[in-house]
């Protein structure tokens, strides 16, 4: 036995309904496996499947179309046995706000169970009796109650075989340009894009009306079947010619209106109630009741914001097919309805929505620019987006949204507060809170120059200000009169007075003021900022080409105000020419990605969100992967930092508080982050590089001393007179030449290399130092030494001489003295030669000694400079500089 309540289970759940209609229920129970005819039909008569289990299944049907489908199974069934039970019974269909479709059953109908069928049968409820009477052919069979079903008077459904049951959903289906017919461009980009969609009505045989007195084609869909392939089809098509740039293309609005009580007649466009300046372009518009019949392969976009909606409001449709792979975070971002809500025709000068007039803009109590928020918003997650509006919502009161509102802006704690806030910071640059710093400011340039500001004390117009703020317009015009007359020069009443004029709804008056301010201004900032005011004005008068000329000339001005790119890109949004203001914003996603950010939640952008949502998804896209691939970079980069500096180098902290940095942009969702995470990896890339390549000339120049080092180290020692006296100071240098050598002979720029090059550097500048400083003990053996051996020879030689003279001198003293008698002196010297002999050796030896040490000393220096300050090179002990030279 089945039940249904299995099937209920698994419904699809809506917690808080936007949209509730009637429609029909269809519980179908089989035996064994059903035949795909039956699927196939329910789907061509606009049927739903909702929920399939074990040989059963619940369908859902938006219209009475359900009924003809059962006839044609029931006729089929009679040629074809086929066991299929088959009950309709009224629901309630529910759309949740993110368009999630379920429907409602009746406690009674939800508990129902029924054992499966041996042939056909159709049960009907008793409440749906009127919906067959009106079909010709069908009638129904009193049964009462059955076991198992609700206890009802269920009614058996019956079909004539004379009838032929056909589809009575057929719809006329409209394509209109986008721009002024006028033009010569809007008329050939029109006629040659018409010249493909013609094409493609050749290929699928449909007939077509052209419009005499408008550009417009106008053809007839018979059946879901030929509404779906054709809508297919058209979405391809314009994918496929906007890809080609030697195709013709042209933006279009086209909407799809049932047949019934319609002629296929040229006037058939002013039926549709539709405001066709309004709709998204190249994306056809139908019915939520229609759109939801279409089935898989579409998806189901917003058409407008505002006002009461039900299943037969507008909506429009494009191609999922590549749905599961894009992100559902653009896409899913709804702005609050309370917030949308449509009560004038005329968008707030101020902030730009529908459900106020400007003069009751909840923008006119702020006193400062909060530019601030859109950091805030940049550390958000994407995700996050949606949940923030949802409490925005929440948040707003139906009957008192404006004070609510109000409340909100007042405080950024919370993400509603943070989304309010930056809804009404979008369009900041038209509203008071500029105005008036813009009086005050004494900067030329945006937006530097709005950091320059006189003190507000003083200013002659506050009291006019006052009062316009209280709305009290007629007593504010009077006292600008006076003020204009005493102050005949300044922009500052004009300025105000357009403002004025601008909430009592005469713009042209407005722009008459601004233009007057604009010719008295005498920086560029207050040249540009009034011409923006002009351009904001024809913007919310509807004249959209005239306000994105004023937005380029006011962007002319002041060249890095970028609200002007993204204004003039909005209008071209409102225009309906989405494909040039998505090349407009992207420049302006490279030089701010905050306005990515701003695109997300612009309630401005309804006309062409869609398509606008659908481009920066692909930029999301690009943006995401190439962060994917960063996200690695970084983690590499941060290793390479820990194995190429030390803790102690200048460049660690500064490095690490970067990649830090860079580590929780990573983690971010969040487009901002994905451009600020980019940016940074290159500026640190760069840093990196070039911090390597100035420790890289640190080194080589650090090498080249410290070779230079050993080679006076090397002449030092190679003169130590005891070489088996160095071993442990040979070891030292043999080391640093060691090192020296392999710094020389490797790729010290990868990072291991560097960070031992670094090392081994530090090592070898330690190891020298030691060297040095037993050099000095070195040097005095090395002196002493010589010393030593110069004061030997000279003594030898002199001691040689003494002695010479005095073994010779005396004998011949002695030897010429003979003849010499009584000369005591000689006679002593003849008496005692021998004694005398020894004395006259040692005063020589001493002499000797003295002189000996007196002539060393005065050509120690010079020696020694001779000895050891000769060129390396012809030293015999001593080797290349910076080579290894063992055994010293």
């Amino acid at each position: 036995m089945s039940s249904i309540s299995s099937l209920l289970q698994v419904l699809p759940k809506v917690s808080q309904s936007r949209m509730i209609g009637s429609g029909y229920g269809v519980w179908l129970v089989w035996n064994g496996t059903l035949n795909t005819a039956v699927s196939h039909t329910l789907k061509d008569y606009g049927a739903i499947p909702m929920a399939e289990g074990d040989g059963q299944a619940l369908w859902l049907s938006p219209t009475p179309e359900i009924f003809r489908a059962l006839a044609r199974l029931q006729i089929w069934s009679r040629l074809n046995p086929m066991p299929l039970f088959c009950q309709v019974m009224p629901i309630t269909v529910l759309v949740g706000y993110d368009l999630t479709l379920s429907m409602a059953f009746p406690t009674e109908l939800g508990k129902q169970s029924v054992d499966p069928p041996k042939e056909f049968e159709a049960w009907v409820h008793p409440k749906l009796s009127e919906d067959i009477q009106r079909i010709s052919g069908l009638s129904l069979e009193q049964k009462g109650s059955m076991p198992g079903l609700a206890n009802v008077d269920w009614k058996l459904f019956d079909a004539d075989e004379g009838l032929d049951y056909e589809t009575l959903l057929n719809w006329f289906f409209v394509i209109k340009p986008v721009g002024r017919m006028g033009e010569k461009d809007s008329i050939m980009g029109w006629r040659g894009w018409a010249e493909e969609v013609k094409e493609l009505f050749g290929r699928l045989n449909i007939k077509y009306l052209v419009g005499t007195r408008e550009e417009v084609l106008i053809f007839s869909l018979r059946g879901l079947r030929s509404l779906r392939g054709f809508i297919s089809e058209l979405l391809n098509l314009i994918a496929t010619t906007k890809e080609q740039p030697d195709r013709n293309y042209w933006p279009s609005v086209m909407a799809a209106v049932d047949q019934k009580g319609k002629q296929f007649t040229e006037e058939l466009t002013h039926k549709f109630n539709l405001d066709w300046n309004k709709l998204t372009p190249d994306l056809p518009h139908l019915s939520y009741r229609h759109a939801l019949m279409l089935g898989e392969g579409f998806t189901i976009n917003e058409a407008r914001y505002g006002g009461e909606e039900s299943l037969d409001s507008w909506c429009n449709v494009s191609l999922a097919a590549d749905a599961a792979e894009k992100s559902k975070s653009a896409a899913d971002i709804i702005l609050p309805r309370k917030l949308m809500i449509a009560r004038n025709d005329v968008e707030c000068f101020y902030c730009g929505l529908r459900s106020h007039v400007s003069g009751e803009c909840p923008s006119r109590q702020m006193t400062e620019p909060t530019p601030g928020v859109w950091s805030r918003l940049a550390r958000q997650d994407i995700k996050e987006f949606p949940k923030a509006m949802r409490k925005l919502n929440e948040a707003l009161e139906e009957k008192n949204t404006l004070s609510s509102l109000t409340a909100l802006l007042s405080s950024d704690k919370k993400p509603e507060n943070l989304m309010a806030l930056a809804m009404f910071e979008i369009n900041s640059a038209a509203q008071l809170r500029t105005l008036e710093r813009v009086w005050r400011s004494r900067g030329k340039e945006w937006p530097q120059g709005l950091r320059q500001l006189v003190p507000e004390e003083g200013q002659f117009v506050n009291e006019a200000m006052d009062m316009f703020k209280a709305r009290d317009y007629e007593r504010t015009s009077n006292l600008l009169k006076q003020i204009r007359l005493k102050y005949a020069r300044s922009f500052i009443p004009s300025s105000l007075q357009g403002y004025v004029a601008m909430e009592q709804g005469d713009y042209h008056q407005a722009r008459f003021y601004w233009q007057e301010a604009e010719r008295m201004s005498y920086t560029p900032l207050q040249q540009g900022f009034f011409v923006y005011l002009q351009a904001r004005s024809f913007e919310v008068e509807g004249e959209y080409k005239e306000a994105a000329t004023l937005y380029k000339r006011a962007l002319s001005i002041s060249p890095a105000w970028l609200e002007t790119l993204y204004r003039g890109g909005v209008c071209m949004v409102k225009l309906g020419f989405t494909g040039q203001a998505i090349d407009m914003m992207d420049d302006l996603f490279q030089q701010d990605p905050n306005f990515f950010n701003r695109a997300l939640i612009d309630p401005e952008l309804d006309r062409g969100r869609a398509h606008v949502l659908a481009a920066m998804w692909d930029r999301w896209a690009i943006a995401e992967a190439e962060v994917e691939r960063q996200r690695e970079r970084v983690e590499t980069l941060d290793k390479e930092i820990e194995q190429r500096f030390s803790e102690e180098h200048e460049f660690y902290e500064p490095a690490k508080r970067s990649l830090e940095y860079m580590q929780s942009l990573a983690k971010l969702n969040n487009f901002v982050a994905f451009r600020e995470l980019i940016r940074e990896l290159v500026l640190f890339e760069d840093k990196l590089s070039r911090q390597v390549e100035r420790d890289i000339k640190r080194m080589q120049s650090k090498v080249d001393y410290l070779v230079e080092r050993l080679k006076d180290v090397q002449q030092e020692a190679a003169w130590f007179p005891f070489p088996k006296l160095l071993r442990e100071f040979n070891k030292d240098f043999n080391y640093s030449v060691e090192k020296i050598n392999w710094v020389n002979h490797q790729h010290i720029k990868a990072s291991d290399n560097f960070r031992q090059a670094a090392t081994f550097l530090s090592e070898v500048e330690q190891r020298l130092d030691n060297l040095q400083k037993r050099l000095v003990t070195l040097r005095i053996i090395r002196d002493t030494t010589l010393f030593v051996l110069m004061l030997g020879r000279s003594f030898i030689w002199f001691e040689v001489i003494g002695l010479g003279l005095g073994l010779v001198g005396l004998p011949l003293a002695i030897y010429f003295t003979r003849s010499m008698e009584n000369v005591w002196l000689v006679d002593v010297i003849r008496e005692q030669q021998w004694e005398f002999q020894k004395g006259l050796i040692l005063i020589l030896s001493v002499l000797a000694l003295v002189i000996s040490l007196l002539k060393t000393a005065i050509s120690f220096e010079r020696r020694k400079r001779e000895l050891f300050e000769r060129p390396a090179g012809e030293n015999s002990g001593t080797g290349k500089p910076g080579k290894k030279k063992k055994g010293k």
